[in-house]
């Protein structure tokens, strides 16, 4: 127990054997402190001598033969208080240095037509599945049809997969038809309609990798944003599975 708590206070496992050794000795020489400690002699001086540098033992001659002598225990608990103060002088420095390099989520903010267009660009550098809801019927009141395809095309090349939910109206049963290349793969673009009535989707969001895109459908709106955070976008990964899986029941006929 003594020896766990003297490690605790900075002692290496041979320094405390030897200290505590040293300390139940009141004093001896080496080959007297090396068996009653359970280390070697040669080791055992070498531990002496590095105690007595520390200032916790002391060494003097006794018929020329060298003894050595435990200082007060007051010195080892002393020199840890004085740690334990350097520490807490160095603390605010070391915090303010981790809160300058703490990840923080990463907000852009994104206005006007080229805004919302940057916005639709960067969704294009996903490494992964594009997953979110939307509006397929407002989408071209917000941007020009020719970009849309342009945006399709690209996306499909990609090979960039699609999961999407947006109400249910004829206009957006004609969207894939309208902006999408022919031929595409239909692997990589699933839509699940839902019912108009029940979930008017206003705002476009778009989950991908870490990042969370947000662009408003409103077209006195046009604006959107783009939030850069892994914790956020996990959380929004999960809304939307949970989401998808009980949109089922609200499918639209």
């Amino acid at each position: 127990m003594v020896i766990a708590e003297l490690q605790a206070l900075g002692l290496q496992l041979e320094e405390a054997k030897v200290y505590y050794a040293l300390l139940q000795l009141g004093g001896s020489y080496v080959s007297a402190i090396a068996r009653k400690a359970g280390v070697h002699r040669v080791v055992c001086y070498k531990i002496l001598d590095e105690l007595v540098a520390k200032g916790l033992v002391s060494s003097f001659l006794k018929n020329g033969i060298r003894h050595f002598a435990i200082e007060s225990p007051l010195i080892l608990v002393r020199k840890e208080q004085e740690k334990l103060e350097r520490a807490e002088k160095l603390l605010p420095e070391l915090l303010s240095i981790t809160n300058a390099l703490a990840y923080k989520p990463k907000i852009q903010y994104y206005e006007g037509l080229e805004g919302m267009k940057n916005i639709f660009e960067e969704t294009l550098t996903a490494k992964g599945e594009l997953l979110g809801y939307t509006n397929l019927e407002d989408i071209p009141k917000v941007m020009p049809e020719d970009f849309l395809r342009d945006y399709a095309k690209r996306k499909i090349a990609k090979g960039l997969k699609t999961r999407m939910l947006s109400p249910h109206t004829p206009r957006a049963l004609k969207y894939l038809e309208k902006y999408y290349p022919r031929g595409f793969d239909p692997n990589l673009v699933e839509i699940l309609f839902v019912n108009p009535r029940e979930f008017h989707f206003e705002y476009e969001i778009t989950i991908y990798g870490e990042k969370v895109a947000i662009l408003s459908l409103n077209p006195e709106e046009r604006m959107g944003l783009i939030i850069e955070s892994p914790i956020y976008a996990r959380t929004q990964r999960a809304v939307f599975q949970l989401a998808w899986l009980g949109a089922t029941s609200f499918v639209a006929k």
